[in-house]
């Protein structure tokens, strides 16, 4: 997200891959997820909105008319997909209509009723702190977009 450049390059190549879909919104998750969604919508020609956290789930605020539209549900980068479900989740509850999902970069899978469209997949292993390898090693964790912790 931090190079506008590069963003737009995912935001052109998914755009193409989405477009048979009809699109009318694109909903990402609040942040990374709603800054390629409004870019993504940019390059489409179509609106954005975000899902915001309430709670302990994700709820279209800030009078977002989503309803009966076609919409792609996007997010940055999808690990455990708990995000994009979230997401989807708050687009039929707004009474939109998902019609496909697409993300940046693919390391996990979540399994949704339309099809998943990805940029770049990458399979990276995933870890729980206690058997991080890098952990044990006592090698510090660097948190890139939080203050750099």
């Amino acid at each position: 997200m931090e190079n506008p450049k590069l963003l737009r390059k995912f935001s052109e190549i998914l755009a193409r891959k989405l477009k048979d879909f009809d699109v009318e919104w694109v909903v990402g998750p609040f942040t990374g997820g709603a800054i390629f969604a409004y870019d993504l919508a940019s390059v489409m020609g179509v609106f954005s909105a975000y899902a915001e956290k309430e709670g302990e789930r994700r709820v279209l605020k800030r009078g977002y008319n989503i309803e009966n539209r076609r919409v792609a549900v996007v997010d940055d980068v999808l690990t455990t997909g708990k995000s994009l479900r979230e997401t989807y989740s708050a687009v039929l509850e707004a009474g939109g209509i998902p019609v496909v999902c697409g993300v940046m970069i693919k390391r996990g899978e979540v399994f949704l009723e339309v099809p998943l469209f990805f940029v770049l997949e990458l399979n990276l292993p995933v870890f729980k702190p206690e058997d991080c390898p890098l952990c044990k090693a006592g090698i510090p964790l660097e948190i890139r977009g939080k203050g750099g912790l």
